[in-house]
């Protein structure tokens, strides 16, 4: 009996040794694994829109699909953009790839991707993403003859894109990559749409209708197609003019409005409201003046006014008569109707805010109101709204004002001034300081007209 309690017993204690040694095995392993296991790889690519573009605001597409843990899971991750944004974070890395908009230019954000795996071990990558300064397009007969130059939104570095011995005008930037201008050009005997790249390159006509004349081009928000103004019918006369439009890699254009004359095209920047755009028509107003209309891709109905109005005064497209009936500034006539004007209505970028200029005070200058035409303003009273500030150089002035463009990163609204007779510049006003500043200067008179981008 005792040798078989002795031998019961060392059979217990050695079962319990074994499963110490089992636990303490484990617990080992689980040890080693974790000082010895691999830290997961953190994968971070990015894309810019298509041909590089890099002028603020830019879209900017991350990718970091490829993090991976060699030895366990991923576990937590956390993306800074660099910006000051909210970082992106989450517990299972994303399949998809996903966006990111950096508003500021002329600078470089450095973007880290942190990842941790199931054994607190942490990977990280780190990539650099550059921006670019916003840029305006805008046109220039400073050599003689309207040609198509660029600049930084501060006016600085001015550029030639494209300057030849006829008239090219009314330049405006495809959306999104921005990497394509739409403008119209003469050739001694009509108007004619074209595009090309911002180095002048890729030049592609898009139009060949003659004698008439097709001007005004605007981007839709997707770049598949542009709108612009023509009198191509010319029945009874010349002047019947009508919008249009035709596929952005050219091919056969359709007729849109039927309420002759109607010019100034500007295609909303929201895909919600893809086919809608502005244009300015006599239709509603006489004595020769304008009201804004809205197309809805079918239908097409007053703006602002509201109300069929006889005063002759002109509301989109109001600019100083003398730029288009001074001899010699354009080789090949436009035959706009009777004091028709080259402005144009121009959205803001989100689509809730419509600036134009009109002459219904006297002075041609720019009113902003909300895009279902209510709560009209001058650009003065809206931008003092914005600031709080009044003003040491106002906007509302006895000078013209006209062809207005809201600038993308919404610091602030361009627009043309009339210093003297035959002279023109391009002026910008900050939304955030009041300050009114010159972006384009000469000593000698020169057209500095329709400052375009992204719409």
């Amino acid at each position: 009996m005792p040798t078989t309690g002795n031998a019961a017993a060392q059979g217990k204690v050695k079962f319990l040794i074994t499963a110490l040694l089992l636990v303490g095995l484990m617990v080992g392993l689980t040890a080693c694994r974790g000082f010895f296991g691999q830290a997961p790889i953190a994968v971070l690519t990015f894309t810019l829109p298509a041909d590089g573009d890099q002028e603020e605001p830019v879209i900017v597409t991350f990718d970091i699909s490829g993090s991976t843990d060699p030895d366990g899971t991923v576990a937590s991750y956390e993306l800074d953009y660099g910006d000051g944004s909210p970082k992106k974070t989450g517990t299972a890395i994303p399949t998809a790839t996903f966006p990111h908009e950096y508003t500021a230019g002329e600078t470089y954000y450095t973007v880290i991707l942190t990842v941790t795996d199931n054994d607190g071990r942490i990977g990280k990558v780190t990539k650099i993403v550059v921006i670019g300064p916003a840029m305006i397009t805008f046109a220039s007969d400073r050599s003689g003859n309207y040609g198509i130059y660029r600049m930084r939104a501060d006016g600085t570095e001015e550029t030639e894109v494209r300057n030849t011995a006829h008239d090219e005008l009314f330049p405006d930037l495809v959306r999104g990559t921005r990497n394509k201008i739409a403008y119209a050009a003469e050739d001694g005997t009509s108007w004619n749409i074209f595009t090309m790249g911002v180095d002048g390159g890729a030049l592609a006509q898009l139009t060949t209708q003659t004698p008439s004349n097709q001007i005004q081009p605007s981007w839709s928000y997707n770049g598949t197609k542009i709108a612009y103004a023509s009198n191509a019918a010319q029945t009874p006369t010349a002047t019947t003019w009508e919008i249009y439009s035709i596929p952005a890699a050219g091919g056969t254009a359709t007729q849109l409005t039927t309420q002759t004359p109607s010019w100034a095209p500007a295609y909303s920047p929201k895909s919600t409201s893809s086919s809608t755009l502005l244009f300015v028509s006599t239709s509603g107003n006489t004595n020769d003046g304008t009201t804004i209309w809205k197309w809805d891709g079918s239908i097409a109905a007053r703006l602002y006014p509201t109300t069929f109005t006889t005063d002759g005064k002109h509301y989109g497209d109001a600019s100083p008569t003398g730029f288009l009936t001074t001899p010699g500034v354009l080789a090949t006539d436009l035959n706009l109707p009777t004091d028709a004007g080259i402005s144009k209505p121009a959205w803001k970028p989100d689509g809730t805010k419509i600036a134009f200029s009109t002459d219904k005070d006297g002075d041609i200058d720019i009113y902003v109101m909300n895009a279902d035409g209510t709560d009209v303003e001058t650009l003065e009273a809206y931008v003092e709204g914005l600031t709080s500030t009044t003003f040491s150089d106002t906007i509302t002035s006895s000078k013209d004002e006209f062809c207005p463009y809201w600038l993308e990163d919404n610091s602030g609204l361009v627009f043309v001034r009339e210093e003297a007779a035959g002279n023109f510049n391009i002026y910008n006003v900050s939304f955030s300081t009041g300050l009114v500043t010159p972006l384009t200067s000469s000593a000698t008179p020169d057209n500095n007209v329709s400052p375009a981008s992204r719409r």
